[in-house]
């Protein structure tokens, strides 16, 4: 059941912390969430934010080679 459409906003720090960040298209901001690294926030964008495999993967390698990123999401 989807909840809310919008971006999943995410950018990486020079320690490996990873912070994401869910903007609705309707509605405030939602709270950052820390990752302490790439792995642990694939993890993330697969099992709270509903991307594929595929898409987890894709979205890591931008915010790796970009240092930040953001992916349509729905939670």
């Amino acid at each position: 059941m989807v909840i809310a459409m919008g971006a999943l906003n995410a950018r990486l720090f020079a320690n490996g912390t990873v912070e994401t960040c869910f903007t609705p298209k309707e509605g405030a901001e939602m709270r950052p969430m820390l990752a302490k690294n790439l792995d642990t926030a694939e993890e993330d964008f697969i099992r709270t934010y509903g991307l594929t495999t595929a898409q987890a993967a894709a979205f890591r390698a931008r915010i790796e080679r970009d240092g930040s990123a953001s992916v349509p999401a729905a939670i």
